[in-house]
């Protein structure tokens, strides 16, 4: 064989490696959390599918409460934000039509003991749109309830907007973890980021997240994540404060890395001119807390 054939060989056994590592990745996106215990959720759902019922109650008395002031009503717009969220995860399917074991059912009426997923209004923390916080098993492991903290100023945004940062957080309660703003490796996933513009990546459940969702529920040891998760990932385009406990309550806040890009004419150095990137800044996108 010459040497023109070997490199070409090189060059296809790199491609294939690389494109076996995009599969190999895709295939877990977004990461299900392996220290997360399914949701049990409260009796069978209401449509009559045979699916775990999952109370969702916004917060209408007491601190956090979403209840406007002058009507004693609970806002319209959250509302409607955590109805179309529940209906937009309830209706999604996998590729072969296979919803989610779960129904998320907007219950203002049941016991606060059978509350599985309670919205309030809050502090999100550090510039956050939204935090999750769950609570803590004695065998250290995490699960309901949980609470999804949205900030006063959730009121007033898009019907759109609001329905995806909902739906997001509710991917969190059903052990799924960040896809961060990777597309061209994870695709389309409700659990990507925001943009850098303040959009949402992906505005809806997808049919990856249904099937990460539920192989959580079927078997959340075979998970890749970890919700108490303490590690940098900057490869997968954000990280991960390392150092949560300086926090109260304890949180891990989840960053957007966004690229600098300057100019420059760099023909006198030998190099074409152009773009190039100098630096990175990092935006909060997300807290989970507990």
């Amino acid at each position: 064989m010459n040497l023109t054939n070997k490199n070409s060989h090189y060059i296809l056994g790199l491609c294939l490696v690389f494109l076996y590592s995009i599969v190999a990745r895709a295939v877990d996106c977004p990461r299900c959390a392996k220290d997360k215990v399914p949701m049990p959720g409260h009796g069978s759902a209401v449509d009559g599918s045979g699916r775990l019922n999952v109370n969702v109650q916004i917060a209408y008395n007491g601190t956090g409460s979403w209840s406007d002031p002058a009507t004693g009503l609970t806002n319209g717009n959250i509302w409607d934000g955590v109805q179309n969220a529940s209906r937009d995860w309830n209706n999604a399917t996998t590729t072969a039509g296979q919803p989610t074991n779960y129904h998320f059912n907007l219950n203002q009426g049941t016991p606060s003991s059978n509350v599985d997923v309670r919205i309030v209004q809050g502090t999100p923390g550090g510039g956050a749109l939204a935090m999750t916080r769950a609570t803590r098993n004695s065998d250290g492991s995490w699960g309901p309830p949980y609470t999804i903290t949205l900030p006063t100023a959730a009121r007033n945004w898009s019907r759109a907007f609001l329905q995806s940062v909902i739906a997001h957080e509710l991917g969190h309660t059903i052990g799924l973890a960040h896809a961060y703003r990777n597309v061209a490796i994870c695709g389309q996933t409700i659990m990507n980021h925001t943009s850098a513009g303040g959009g949402r990546v992906t505005a809806t459940v997808q049919s990856q997240d249904v099937a990460m969702a539920n192989k959580h529920y079927s078997n959340h040891s075979e998970c890749t994540g970890r919700y108490a998760q303490n590690s940098p990932t900057i490869s997968s385009g954000g990280f991960i404060d390392s150092k949560p406990f300086r926090y109260s309550p304890k949180c891990y806040h989840f960053y957007e890395q966004i690229p600098v890009y300057q100019f420059c004419d760099c023909n006198s150095l030998g190099a074409p001119s152009g773009w190039k990137i100098v630096g990175y800044v990092y935006k909060l996108e997300d807290s989970v807390c507990f």
